[in-house]
């Protein structure tokens, strides 16, 4: 004969196994809450060109983002189409990539960087862009990002692009918004 503990135990074994039969549907976030580790929240982060008025195209792509805390890596999905932007569609604000923090995270460190060379266009002639200098560097707070998501990191052309030997320079004048 088994002893009230045992029966008890094989009770609850019996449950365990009905409610993991009948669950199959179950999510990743419940999976994740199941084996400890922590619910990711994910933010978009975004580049808009601004006062491009002077451009035809202007064509820059991204060459690589690091999203840090405390120095160290935080997971980033880059976008595909981040590799060749028009940033004079400046009603447009291009998607970079997704990063993914836990809610213990109360700010990350981002650092874009852009692709050594771009290309324009203004009033039908094109030239080449000297982007290597192209590295925009922040910090976003948990709280800022919560507001819808994602940071928008606003280029404004005529400040950050001059006229330099056989093409521009870009030295990056930006402006963060959430």
């Amino acid at each position: 004969m088994k002893s009230p503990s045992q029966v008890r135990w094989m009770r609850a074994a019996c449950v365990l196994v009905a409610m993991g039969a009948s669950s199959c549907d179950t999510s990743e976030d419940d999976l994740r809450r199941a084996l400890g580790d922590p619910i990711l929240d994910a933010f978009e982060i975004r580049l808009r060109g601004q006062d491009a008025v002077r451009y035809e195209k202007l064509l820059l792509g991204m060459g690589q983002v690091d999203v840090t805390f405390f120095g160290e890596p935080v997971r980033f999905d880059p976008s595909p189409d981040a590799r060749a932007m028009d940033l004079a569609a400046t009603d447009h604000a291009h998607l970079l990539g997704r990063f993914f923090i836990p809610s213990y995270m109360k700010h990350v460190d981002i650092t874009v960087r852009l692709d050594d060379v771009g290309a324009f266009m203004e009033d039908g002639a094109t030239g080449l862009i000297n982007a290597q200098a192209g590295t925009i560097q922040f910090t976003a707070t948990r709280n800022a990002l919560e507001q819808r998501s994602r940071v928008v990191i606003h280029l404004h052309l005529k400040d950050s692009l001059f006229e330099g030997r056989g093409g521009k320079t870009l030295l990056p004048a930006t402006y963060i918004a959430y």
